[in-house]
């Protein structure tokens, strides 16, 4: 089983509640393994955490709400016929509602630890099982015909400890990459690196976390590289970048990355960072997540189509608008150096962020492990004419020249403003409001860009 382009149909949960020296199984009424005895747990509703839905699973199916909810592992399965699930698997300590009842959905009864019921299970469940009732935790995949098991891959990362630290890889440590690196290890997070070449790995040997090398479009260099130190890790971040280069490279480091990322290391959370370029609107209308996201370009439908497969894996997809920040800005360095153009009338809608405020927006994901899309935008997008004016009268120079609209965009020609209420409502907030912000208050900005940052460093804004 190559589990480098599986994606699972859907997602789910089991909760296991264990107190004095007892289980909590259930057998089930209905759906998929009726009859067999199981732990709470269900399918995971639309923008629901494990967390949230162990909770909600629980309650519905016996009617007590778990307590202290440890999460101690990861399953795969792929049956023959086509179906796959993805379950995270929790241990809850304690319970309150009262006594577990019977419901339409299941039957609970309680065992003692030495006498959990497997025959009456699935299969999978004597090879994993034991071992969190022991206070282990794991990782495993299994191949199913049915309700046969075909095979299996099990892996134990040993003993639950409350209040471990989280581990996180960072698969492509540039720019945002580096800085969200950075905030984890502040945050407490176990951090790893990956980068491309070893002359990158070299470069970062004082940030204080170990930095593998890795093509991360090889399932080879990915198992003999980092399979070791992060399989079963808790999130991985892609934010590996093309290198700018055409569709062959956006296929094989956004698609095939996150693909053999997620398959090779089974990830407790993937997140990928992808672009605002998604949104192909040319109306100058405002964007949310809901908005459609249908880019015409080769290079953009790539993008859409590696958050597809992300966001079936229960991830997260956070689409960055235009990223500047110390040394990198193309729009002020090319403000600054008298190359600046208005195109047309200079009424585009142009979208930015920080690349600090990127990258706590990354972390703030991560430690809520919330599922879904997020803009990560500022607060205010600028037209191109009044970005440029402002840096007239702020810098006392002169307006840049009218010229003609650049249609030629690698990932399209858009005109609109990206709204981040969503990530807004996740307690996140950027330092820098906007733009204008950023230059008066970030020295490193103006100072670098004035000193001529390298051409096509980042992007122009989205």
């Amino acid at each position: 089983m190559d589990w480098t382009d599986w994606a699972p149909r859907e997602t789910a949960n089991l909760c296991f509640i264990i107190k004095e020296g007892r289980v909590l199984l259930i057998r089930k009424k209905r759906g998929l393994g009726a009859g067999k005895m199981n732990a709470p747990g269900g399918k995971l509703e639309p923008g629901e955490t494990p967390l949230m839905g162990a909770v909600r699973e629980t309650e519905e199916e016996v009617g007590v709400t778990p307590l202290h909810l440890e999460e101690r592992g990861l399953l795969r399965f792929q049956f023959t016929d086509g179906y796959s699930l993805l379950c995270t698997v929790f241990v809850a300590r304690d319970y309150t509602g009262g006594e577990p009842r019977q419901t339409e959905e299941a039957d609970p009864q309680w065992f003692e630890l030495d006498k959990v019921p497997f025959s009456e299970m699935w299969e999978d469940d004597a090879h994993w099982l034991p071992e969190v009732l022991s206070g282990g935790t794991f990782t495993a995949s299994f191949l199913f015909e049915e309700e046969r098991m075909l095979e299996r891959e099990v892996f134990f990362h040993g003993p639950y400890r409350a209040g471990r630290p989280r581990r996180v890889l960072v698969a492509g440590c540039g720019f945002v990459g580096l800085a969200a690196a950075r905030l984890f290890g502040k945050a407490g997070w176990e951090v790893t690196g990956c980068t491309y070449s070893l002359d990158s790995a070299r470069a970062l040997e004082g940030e204080g976390f170990p930095v593998h090398v890795a093509d991360i479009a090889s399932r080879q260099s990915v198992e003999g590289s980092l399979a070791g130190a992060c399989f079963g890790v808790d999130c991985i971040l892609h934010c590996a970048s093309s290198g700018r280069g055409g569709a062959d490279a956006y296929r094989q480091v956004y698609f095939r990355g996150a693909q053999v990322l997620g398959g090779v290391l089974a990830p407790r959370h993937l997140i990928f960072t992808s672009s605002t370029s998604t949104y192909a609107q040319t109306g100058g209308e405002w964007v949310s997540e809901e908005s459609e996201a249908e880019p015409p370009r080769e290079t953009g439908q790539i993008l859409r189509e590696t958050e597809r497969w992300v966001l079936r894996q229960g991830g997260s997809v956070a689409r960055l608008a235009g990223i500047y920040g110390p040394g990198r800005s193309v729009l002020l360095r090319k403000y600054l150096s008298g190359e600046a153009v208005i195109e047309g009338d200079g009424t585009r809608w142009i979208n930015q962020i920080h690349r600090d405020d990127a990258a706590a927006a990354l972390v703030r994901i991560a430690e809520l492990r919330v599922p879904g899309v997020f803009n990560i935008a500022d607060d205010r997008p600028l037209v191109q004419r009044e970005m440029y004016a402002w840096m007239a009268r702020h810098f006392g120079g002169a307006l840049p020249p009218v010229g003609p609209v650049d249609l030629g965009r690698k990932r399209g020609w858009t005109h609109k403003r990206v709204s981040n209420a969503k990530l807004r409502g996740l307690g996140w907030e950027p330092r820098f409001a906007s733009f204008f912000d950023a230059v008066e208050r970030d020295p490193g900005l103006v100072a670098q860009a004035s000193a001529g940052a390298p051409q096509g460093t980042s992007s122009s804004g989205e």
